[in-house]
């Protein structure tokens, strides 16, 4: 990663990325804070709820991989999770041992609250832009969408073949 943005031109487009993604955070991150009454979601938490946002139901262990921790670990992470209300626990239909998870109807809810408050601060940001500007950066956001949804296709993709690999 490191070598890519050595890159004169991408260091410049980092610069850019980060500058953008800080006023949107700033404004999304006080907005949540202040309309949210009980916000003390930790930094793994947040990640937690939109890891099962984008992946939808998964095992302990899926989760505990893709944090990058242990099982035990996520497995106390996401029983504090339930506890709030956030997240919905329960037996695999074929392995009674395993044990799923996945959002709850709140967890649903405070996920797409961020997702939107996101939105409104980066459309906020862009009433900044002229019209030219505006229908640039939105073309733009169709290509990071596709490309979004290529990346996605990629990564089911090799979750499968290395779940392909591991079974046999």
């Amino acid at each position: 990663m490191q070598a890519i943005i050595n890159n004169y031109e991408n260091e410049a487009l980092a610069q850019n990325i980060i500058a953008a993604r800080r006023t949107m955070w700033r404004e999304t991150m006080l907005g949540i804070i202040a309309s949210t009454s009980n916000f003390d979601i930790p930094a793994i938490q947040f990640a937690t709820l939109f890891l099962l946002g984008v992946e939808g139901e998964l095992t302990i262990k899926q989760v505990a991989e893709a944090l990058g921790r242990s099982v035990s670990t996520a497995s106390r992470l996401l029983d504090q999770l339930v506890v709030r209300g956030l997240v919905c626990r329960h037996e695999d239909e074929r392995d009674r041992r395993t044990k799923r998870v996945s959002l709850s109807e709140k967890g649903q809810a405070f996920v797409h609250t961020v997702e939107q408050m996101r939105v409104e601060a980066q459309i906020a940001m862009m009433a900044y832009l002229s019209p030219e500007e505006r229908t640039v950066v939105e073309q733009a956001m169709q290509f990071l969408a596709v490309a979004a949804r290529r990346q996605a296709e990629d990564h089911a993709r090799s979750n499968i073949s290395s779940t392909n690999t591991t079974v046999r």
